[in-house]
């Protein structure tokens, strides 16, 4: 008993979990799934729970204890006036995790950073930049949310945060969903051990083919072969690699289709904004063949589009990243400005 107990305090101080924000000690606090107080799955993808104020312990990508608060319309941002008050120019950001920024405290994350740098550049005006993001989502998904929720708040400007994984998400592990016992609520120990037992039966069902790419990363040499890099792309083919697949882009298209017709109904401006995966960064040469391919579709439906990956390449001495794709506090404050700094030239915020 003694082992087990000096594992679950283990566990409670070194695993990611998520508590509510009210917790007591160590022991008292009783910690939650993310699907009980924060997320929720619904036929159209994953929501956030409105209301929710949790505290990420241990952070799996970035290793801190992250706030995060919801709001009444599902968005992690402050409580937004309805209607839109007079004046107010508003600008709505779709994203997946990248855009949520679970990892991080909200005012790290490069939305917040970008609201930050737009009232230096037009001061005096009111301006309300708001973070719709949600982790394990895809432009499908996106599209869902605004028609749920985002028009609600009448946007003036729609910012989607393309990453290249958002034809075909990959969805996170759901084999922690479903009712809990009395000892998997109160014991995380419990909780670690029967998860990994559903990690390890969803890999021998098929899932090992949508992670086999995190083990090549190892052997192939990517940064200085363009022929291995375009390799580890098809074995990614399930997560960041989808954007070298073809047939992916049909999605993508359908997908841009319905943002230009609910911009024509609703009567706001969209920019889409292209996230890079880190190894496209670090690369020794230039393999930017979805960036343009996704350039060249948000022009053809007039929107204004930023490739971020030649402003991160531009750092890539730098540690920019957590891991593949989600950046560290310092690139997230110059992703913010590099947004704010584009949609006020190219015209898309008040003079």
């Amino acid at each position: 008993m003694l082992v087990l107990l000096a594992l679950e305090v283990y566990l409670r101080r070194t695993s990611t979990h998520v508590v509510e924000e009210n917790e007591k000690s160590i022991l008292d606090r009783r910690f939650i799934l993310s699907t009980e107080r924060l997320i929720r799955n619904t036929p159209q993808g994953r929501r956030l729970i409105p209301g929710a104020r949790v505290i990420i312990r241990n952070h799996g990508t970035s290793g801190r204890d992250v706030h995060v608060h919801i709001n009444s319309l599902g968005f992690r941002d402050n409580e937004i006036a309805m209607p839109k008050p007079a004046g107010e120019y508003r600008i709505l950001v779709l994203g997946d995790s990248i855009t949520w920024g679970d990892y991080l405290e909200a005012e790290e994350v490069y939305v917040e950073r970008m609201q930050q740098h737009l009232a230096t550049l037009v001061p005096g005006r009111r301006l309300e930049v708001v973070n719709a993001g949600v982790g394990d989502v895809g432009l499908a998904e996106e599209m869902a949310i605004l028609k749920e929720t985002g028009v609600s708040v009448q946007p003036d400007l729609v910012v989607v945060s393309f990453y290249l994984n958002d034809s075909r998400p990959p969805w996170g592990f759901t084999g922690e969903l479903g009712s809990r016992g009395w000892l998997r609520r109160h014991s995380l120990l419990a909780e670690t051990v029967y998860k990994q037992m559903k990690v390890r039966q969803w890999l021998r069902e098929g899932g090992e083919d949508r992670v086999r790419w995190a083990e090549a990363r190892k052997t192939l040499d990517w940064k200085h072969r363009r022929e291995a890099f375009v390799e580890f792309a098809r074995l990614a083919n399930f997560d960041w690699g989808a954007a070298w697949v073809p047939s992916s882009w049909e999605t993508v298209d359908r997908e841009l289709d319905t943002l230009a017709g609910l911009s024509k109904e609703h009567g706001f401006r969209v920019a889409v904004v292209c996230f890079p995966v880190s190894y496209q960064v670090y690369a020794d040469f230039v393999e930017d063949g979805p960036q343009r391919a996704l350039g060249e579709k948000a022009e053809q439906r007039g929107f204004a589009y930023l490739d971020l990956l030649p402003l991160l390449r531009r750092s890539k001495d730098s540690d920019l990243y957590f891991d593949h794709c989600h950046p560290r506090e310092v690139p997230n404050t110059i992703i913010g400005r590099a947004i704010a700094d584009f949609v006020h030239g190219e015209g898309l915020t008040p003079r």
